[in-house]
Formats: structure tokens, sequence, C-alpha cells
């Protein structure tokens, strides 16, 4: 009888043995895919996260935004907004505070050809890394300069880079923002003198029903964001503004 405890003691020890061995392999696993794959977005971890994708059913759009910042050419700005008047297009400019003000004459141009805008932060700084307070002032002082010059509000939130950080997310959320990123990056920032580059890149990308494309003024964004429009109408859909599939 005693013998029988013990073997059944035993059975279950090696039992457990296994299983956190099969668990520890699969922990390993999992970390070395991670490791692998590229990392696009600064991911923290809560559950109150920015949206990927838009949140309609079946909007039949494609959210196309622009970020826009001190540095980018204005002249790019304007090219783009001519593509866009031609191929009537309307989308979303998601620009700083400091752009605003130094620009409030084509920022107005931008939203009396029927586009949208929004909040990209005060300053180009990584966000993340913000406290509360100082992401509320940032946030806080970019609505106010683009309300000011536009006489309308603004619904969406684009941290700089995509850096959102738990005090970025309360932030922006007590102002009343809905808080965005992107499942499509044309990387136009690093091939600024290379569409067609640009435009093999989106090809190959999965995009879908409520995706949201993100692009800057670059040289090379104004001679391809008529090809990155059709590459969206031939997939059945259309190029629209955030407020098109939220």
């Amino acid at each position: 009888m005693i013998m029988m405890v013990v073997s059944k003691n035993k059975l279950k020890k090696i039992i457990i043995s296994v299983v956190v061995v099969i668990l520890a392999i699969m922990g390993i696993v999992f970390m070395v895919k991670q490791s692998k794959s590229e990392a696009t977005f600064n991911i923290f971890d809560s559950a109150d996260t920015p949206y990927y994708q838009g949140t309609k059913v079946e909007s039949g759009y494609v959210g196309l935004t622009c970020n826009v910042d001190l540095g980018w050419e204005s002249e790019y700005v304007e090219g783009i907004l001519k593509v866009l008047e031609k191929e009537d297009v309307k989308i979303t400019f998601n620009v700083t505070g400091r752009w605003a003000e130094k620009n409030p004459e084509l920022l107005l141009k931008i939203k009396e050809q029927g586009h949208e805008i929004g909040n990209h932060g005060h300053r180009h700084l990584d966000y993340a890394k913000l406290s509360y307070e100082e992401n509320l002032e940032q946030i806080q002082t970019s609505k106010k300069i683009i309300e000011d010059i536009i006489k309308e509000k603004t619904k969406f939130f684009q941290a700089p880079s995509g850096s959102f950080g738990e005090g970025t997310m309360k932030a922006a959320k007590e102002l009343g923002y809905t808080c965005i990123k992107w499942d499509v990056d044309t990387i136009d920032w690093k091939y600024r003198e290379e569409p067609e580059v640009i435009v093999d890149r989106i090809k190959k990308k999965d995009i879908q029903d409520n995706s949201i494309v993100l692009m800057h003024p670059t040289n090379a964004t104004t001679k391809c964001v008529g090809d990155i429009i059709q590459i969206i109408r031939d997939k059945g859909l259309r190029p629209g503004k955030l407020s098109d599939i939220f």
C-alpha cells in the first residue's frame, strides 16, 4: 500500500516536471519569434491602446493620413493637395501645433479643400517617455493652436512616431481624442526621393477595409500619392479620411 502511494507521488512529480519543461520551451519559442519580428510600433502593457485600423463595419474606405511638422517642406504639402484635388480625394492631415503656428494660411487651405485636420502634438517628441502632465501640455497646446486657426474641433490624435505611453493615452482621451496609429506605413520619410520604392512597398501590403495608411509630405510622396490612391481603388476600396472609418 505504501509503495503505491510513493509511486503516485513520483508520477505526479514527473508529470509536473514535463509540463514545466514544455511551457518553458513554448516561452522560448515565442520570445525568439518576437525578437525576429519587425518592431514598427511602441507597444506598452495596457489594454487601453490606440487604433491601428478603423472601427466601422464594412466602411468601404481606407484612411489616408499625412503627418506634418516643421522640417517638412510646405511645397510638398501643396504638391500633395494638388494630386488629391485632381483625384477628388479627401484625407486627414495630422499637424503639430508648432507647424500650424508657422503655417496658418496653408492649414486653412487644407481645411478649405475639404480635408480633415488631426492633432500630432505640439512638438515632435517621444511621447511615450513623457509624463502624463507633459503629454497633457503638448497635446493641449497643439489643440488650442490648431482649433484657434481652423475654428473647428479636432477629433483624432496621432502621437509623433506612433509613440504612445499610458500617460499619452490618458491625456489624449481626457481631451476627447480618438487615438490612432496605422497598419500600412509608406516609410516615405526614408525614401524621400524614391517614389517607385514606396509604390512597390504599398503594393505588397495587405490593405483592408478600414486600414490606415501613414504618409508624410516628401518629394517622393507628391509623385506617388496618386499611385497609392489607385492601389486602394484597385482593391475595391475608397481612399478617405479617418472619420470615414471611425
